[in-house]
């Protein structure tokens, strides 16, 4: 309950932040992820791998997942009003997402792959083992950062750009597999936490979107 009420307060700000696009954007990647949470939930369940107790994420899986696109939201309306910035924000706020919505598909999807196998020394791990990666993994992850820079493109005012799907895209897949490397080398060490590394890896998304996008002249 406490993360549906982190998401709604995270739609409201950036409904009024950003625009009805990109609240839509956040349902449309809001829905899908649900629905990857949700996906083979029973199977989950019985080897306790299981999002919560019923697939419901915590405040904190929220809040450090959404804070990057909350900030983007907020350069967004100050953009706007001042009129002192140009740059393509909502393709920063979607690949926000993008990162998020590949972590999410990954690994929810991912964890029923009996061969998985850490990033970083490809040894086989048991499913579910932070920074383990898997071929139905990587396929899921795929397709959730797909999903994001689809509907992004779609929801462009200005029609679709296929250099601006791709950065989505690409960042979104990059920004997941940030996360399996943190996860494996800092998280599982504990020295940060899984809010933490969410953190970085949308930092590390919208890093590279930025960096590609500023070297196109695409503003």
């Amino acid at each position: 309950m406490k993360g549906s009420i982190a998401a709604l307060v995270l739609g409201v700000i950036v409904s009024f932040f950003g625009s009805l696009n990109w609240l839509i954007l956040l349902v449309i990647f809001a829905v899908s992820s649900h629905i990857a949470t949700k996906m083979f939930f029973d199977e989950k369940k019985k080897l306790k791998l299981q999002e919560g107790r019923a697939g419901e994420r915590r405040f904190s899986n929220v809040f450090y997942a959404g804070i990057i696109a909350l900030a983007i939201s907020s350069v967004n309306f100050f953009a706007m009003t001042t009129k002192m910035l140009n740059f393509n924000l909502f393709a920063l706020f979607a690949s926000s997402l993008a990162v998020i919505a590949s972590d999410t598909f990954g690994s929810e999807i991912g964890v029923m792959d009996r061969n998985v196998y850490m990033i970083t020394t490809m040894r086989k791990v048991p499913p579910g083992v932070n920074g383990g990666i898997s071929v139905t993994g990587e396929l899921s992850a795929m397709l959730g950062s797909f999903i994001v820079a689809i509907s992004y493109s779609f929801l462009r005012t200005s029609g679709f750009d296929l250099f601006l799907f791709l950065v989505v895209f690409v960042s979104g897949f990059f920004g997941c597999h940030i996360d399996s490397l943190l996860g494996a080398l800092l998280e599982n060490k504990g020295l940060i936490s899984k809010g933490a590394v969410n953190l970085l890896a949308s930092v590390s998304g919208v890093a590279l979107a930025g960096a590609l996008i500023a070297s196109s002249h695409i503003i």
